[in-house]
């Protein structure tokens, strides 16, 4: 199911905004800066805000795009990944902010290696489909290429 150009604005917007401050703000603070200072402040605010409004346009995707995908079996796999990462991403975000200090450090690197796995998730399902419907330009709604390809009895 294709996303309306706001939606996937929205959406492609707010994943590489949140991808990309997550990213610096693991470089500032984690491998340059030995005082980080404001630059890893400034990017943690950019980061929570755009993870905000990932968390919305995402939760807009759940009634109709993610539940025709599931009912047409389309792109499971790279589906089922990519809500699997934002549920980990979540909840590791949640730890990262409420819990104790034993629990902040796993959650963090927990954290860090679905982010970094993120930017491989994100770009396989919403490309993959969009090559899919470059090999199959005559297929119309509710046909599969097979269901095309197929001659007549």
């Amino acid at each position: 199911m294709r996303l309306g150009f706001w939606q996937k604005l929205a959406i492609f917007a707010s994943t590489i905004t949140v991808g990309l401050s997550g990213l610096l703000w693991f470089i500032v603070h984690d491998l340059v800066a030995d005082d980080p200072g404001d630059w890893a402040h400034l990017l943690l605010i950019l980061h929570g805000a755009s993870a905000y409004a990932l968390l919305v346009g995402i939760g807009s995707l759940l009634p109709v795009h993610v539940r025709s995908g599931w009912l047409r079996r389309r792109n499971l796999m790279t589906g089922v990944t990519v809500i699997i990462v934002m549920s980990v991403l979540g909840i590791t975000a949640l730890v990262l902010y409420y819990g104790d200090e034993v629990m902040q450090r796993s959650a963090k690197w927990l954290h860090l290696a679905f982010g970094f796995g993120s930017f491989i998730a994100f770009p396989a399902h919403a490309f993959l489909r969009a090559k899919q419907r470059q090999m199959t330009p005559l297929a119309t709604v509710g046909q599969s290429a097979a269901d095309l390809s197929t001659e007549p009895n």
